[in-house]
């Protein structure tokens, strides 16, 4: 029989996730739900001055600090080099061609999703794809609607998972011990099944939509593939390449004898600082101001990626303060089928209320990951599910800044965009499920 004073906390406990889930719901500030939500799981259970000490550490944590914010920083001076112009560029000049029209829906998502491993950021990606790719798609003719949600498909769900830099791989490799390197490796199959299922829905949902709307008569005329701006442009191939630098450089670290104190979240720094470097060399008349802008994106990254990670810690420890963790594990242990669904659910669930795929990630990654061996569950598979279930919640998220984005550069609604991406994203989940279900055997 559990105690009185026990039961009393738990139920507290639960009271304090339930109105937050609320505020959430509401689109209050994330960081600002959680932190109050971990405060008050803190005090509960006793521990608050643990809070105090877990939130100096995390605000400090060299783990996540220094790959995060030196890859946004990276992110930075490609924009401010023009370098990631020249290589979305490079990457879309196929697509004007006549002969690959056909093309232009699947080479859209791929073109998003590849710029978003070297660009970790969602609405980041949006912003530099985006002016490109709309006008590119209207101009042959497709709906608003369908750039937009292309835009948005191809920028958020999953292609930040194949940069080290990314915070879940740098989570997962705290929580496992394994190298950001082997992770990617590890978690690459899960991510490119799902995410190609989820392009094959989309592109055949899409092509039945424009084929509507060419009966209906409710399309646009055909204008040129390209405008002035566009054949104006020449794609410089050094830039074009600046962007891959540092994850090829991060490739060929491991078969390099590297100093010893080169180790951990170091080579990550360097790759980022070499890609600095040649950005540099690729625009030597913006020199001057490329300390300035890796500062700025490494800013902008803790300002709104750091931060979040520091609430979900506190969190995710709040909850185990109050024991809820272990409540969450008797409910699941025996039980593999409850347990990959609350894999998938959880972080698919709280992204798509918050709009954030990071905050999630962490929170479900930390109290899930340490106990997977409890659950039955392969760890590094877990974490994957929990990561990609996290980006899908988000890209259909009506809190996304990634959808708002996505519509206000198509002038479409969100609501349209996301009533179009919906289906091949739960198409991802039940993916992620049957792989899931498929490592069990």
């Amino acid at each position: 029989m559990i105690p009185l004073s026990a039961m009393m906390q738990t139920a507290l406990a639960l009271v304090i996730l339930i109105v937050a889930a609320v505020f959430l719901a509401r689109r209050a500030d994330v960081r600002l739900v959680l932190a109050l939500a971990a405060a008050g799981l803190f005090a509960l259970a006793g521990k608050f001055p643990e809070l105090l000490t877990k939130m100096a550490a995390e605000m400090a944590n060299p783990e996540t600090v220094v790959p995060i914010c030196s890859a946004l920083g990276f992110a930075y001076v490609l924009r401010l080099t023009g370098c990631d112009q020249h290589l979305i560029q490079l990457l879309l000049k196929p697509l004007r061609l006549p002969v690959f029209r056909f093309l232009l829906i699947p080479g859209g998502v791929a073109v998003g999703y590849l710029v978003n491993t070297t660009i970790v950021s969602q609405t980041g990606v949006a912003a530099v794809v985006g002016p490109i790719l709309i006008p590119l798609l209207l101009a042959n003719g497709y709906a608003a609607e369908t750039a937009g949600s292309l835009l948005l498909l191809g920028s958020s769900m999953g292609g930040e998972l194949f940069n080290p830099g990314a915070v879940e791989i740098g989570t997962l490799s705290q929580l496992t011990g394994s190298s950001r390197a082997a992770l990617i490796q590890q978690t690459a199959s899960t991510n490119l099944i799902a995410c190609t299922v989820v392009l094959l829905v989309y592109w055949y949902m899409t092509a039945r939509y424009e084929a509507r709307r060419k009966t209906t008569g409710n399309n646009a005329a055909l204008t040129p593939l390209a405008t002035d701006t566009e054949e104006k442009f020449r794609v410089n191939f050094f830039k074009a390449i600046v962007p891959a630098v540092p994850l090829a450089l991060l490739a060929i670290f491991p078969f390099l004898q590297l100093p010893k104190a080169i180790t951990g979240y170091i080579p990550i720094l360097l790759a980022m600082l070499i890609g600095v470097t040649v950005a540099a060399l690729s625009s030597l008349n913006q020199a001057g101001k490329i300390s300035g802008a890796f500062f700025e994106g490494a800013g902008y990254a803790y300002t709104h990626v750091i931060s979040l990670i520091i609430v979900a810690k506190i969190f995710t420890e709040g909850i185990k303060a109050n024991g809820l963790m272990e409540l969450l594990v008797g409910g699941l242990s025996g039980q593999p089928i409850l347990a990959i669904m609350a894999s998938i659910l959880l972080p698919y669930l709280l992204a798509l209320i918050c709009g954030s795929g990071i905050a999630p990630t962490v929170a479900v990654m930390n109290v899930l990951i340490p106990v997977t061996a409890r659950l039955g569950l392969p760890m590094v598979g877990t974490g994957a599910t929990i990561a990609m279930s996290a980006h899908f919640g988000r890209t259909m998220s009506p809190a996304a800044a990634v959808v708002a984005l996505s519509a206000q550069l198509s002038g479409a609604e969100p609501i349209a965009l996301l009533r179009r991406v919906a289906l091949p994203l739960l198409a991802g989940l039940a993916t992620l499920f049957a792989l899931s279900l498929w490592r069990q055997l």
